[in-house]
C-alpha cells in the first residue's frame, strides 16, 4: 500500500474520511461546491438545506451530520425522501460482509469494521438517513467493496433524483473502479444536468473523456461547456493548454 493511501485510511479511521480522496485524477472524489449539508433523516420533499462549507466526504462519526467537498461557491441541496413501498426491496443489505483487500493495514481493520457496523446500526433504526447512507458508501469504497458502494449510490440516486451527489459518485465509480465507461458517461451527464455550476465535476468529466474514453473532442467540449456556464479560469487553463498537459 502506498504511503498516500495509508495516510488516507489512517485519517478515515481516526476521525474523518478526507477527500473524494484528496484530488486524484481518476478516483475517490465526492463532488460538490463549498457547502455544508446536514440532513437528520430525510426532509420532506421541497425542503432545502444550504450552507457554505464542504470537503469530499462525510465526517466519520457514529452519526454523520455534515458533508464536505472540494470547490468554492454556495450550494443548495433539495432533500427528497428515499424510496418507499414499491422500491423498498431495492434497499441495500446492512449486513453485507466486510472483506478487506490484502493491502489494507491490519491495525486499521477493526476501526473500519467498527465504523461500518456503527453506521449500519444507525440505518437499521433510521433507514431514511441520507448522510449515514452516504457515509456507508464511502466506507465501503474505502475497503474496495465497489459493489457495495455501487448498490448504495444507486439506491440514493433512485430516492434523490434531484441531488447530483449520488450520480457524480456513480460516474467515478463506474469510470475508474468498475470499468464501465457507458454507465460512467450516463451518470456524468445526469450529474451535470442536476448541477451545471460545479467546476470540479466538469473537470472530472473532462478527465473521463480524455483519459478513459480517449475522446479529445468530448473532453474539450466538456471544458467549453463549463467555461460558458461559469467563466472558470481553471477550466479555461485546461483548454488553453490542452496539448501541453
Amino acid at each position: 500500500m502506498t504511503p498516500l493511501r495509508y495516510a488516507i485510511i489512517a485519517g478515515i479511521v481516526g476521525a474523518a474520511l478526507i477527500a473524494f480522496v484528496g484530488y486524484r485524477a481518476f478516483q475517490n472524489k465526492i463532488y460538490r461546491p463549498e457547502a455544508t449539508v446536514s440532513v437528520s433523516g430525510m426532509a420532506p420533499a421541497g425542503q432545502t438545506t444550504t450552507g457554505n462549507e464542504h470537503t469530499g466526504v462525510p465526517h466519520a462519526s457514529s452519526s454523520v451530520s455534515s458533508l464536505k467537498t472540494e470547490g468554492t461557491g454556495n450550494y443548495h441541496i433539495e432533500a427528497i425522501p428515499l424510496p418507499q413501498s414499491g422500491k423498498a426491496s431495492a434497499m441495500p443489505s446492512l449486513d453485507r460482509p466486510i472483506v478487506f483487500p490484502a493491502s489494507f493495514p491490519t491495525e486499521a481493520r477493526k476501526q473500519m469494521s467498527d465504523k461500518i457496523n456503527a453506521t449500519a446500526a444507525v440505518l437499521k433504526k433510521d433507514p431514511q438517513n441520507f448522510n449515514e447512507w452516504l457515509a456507508l458508501a464511502i466506507f465501503r469504497k474505502t475497503v474496495d467493496d465497489f459493489e457495495g458502494a455501487r448498490q448504495i449510490w444507486e439506491f440514493l440516486a433512485a430516492g434523490n433524483p434531484k441531488n447530483p451527489l449520488p450520480f457524480a459518485n456513480l460516474a467515478n465509480l463506474y469510470a475508474f473502479e468498475l470499468k464501465d465507461p457507458s454507465a460512467a458517461e450516463k451518470n456524468f451527464i445526469l450529474a451535470l444536468q442536476k448541477d451545471p455550476n460545479d467546476v470540479l465535476l466538469y473537470r472530472q468529466a473532462y478527465e473521463f473523456y480524455r483519459y478513459v474514453r480517449k475522446d479529445d473532442a468530448k473532453a474539450k467540449e466538456t471544458l467549453q461547456k463549463g467555461i460558458a456556464q461559469m467563466k472558470s479560469p481553471d477550466l479555461q487553463y485546461l483548454l488553453d493548454h490542452y496539448s501541453e498537459l
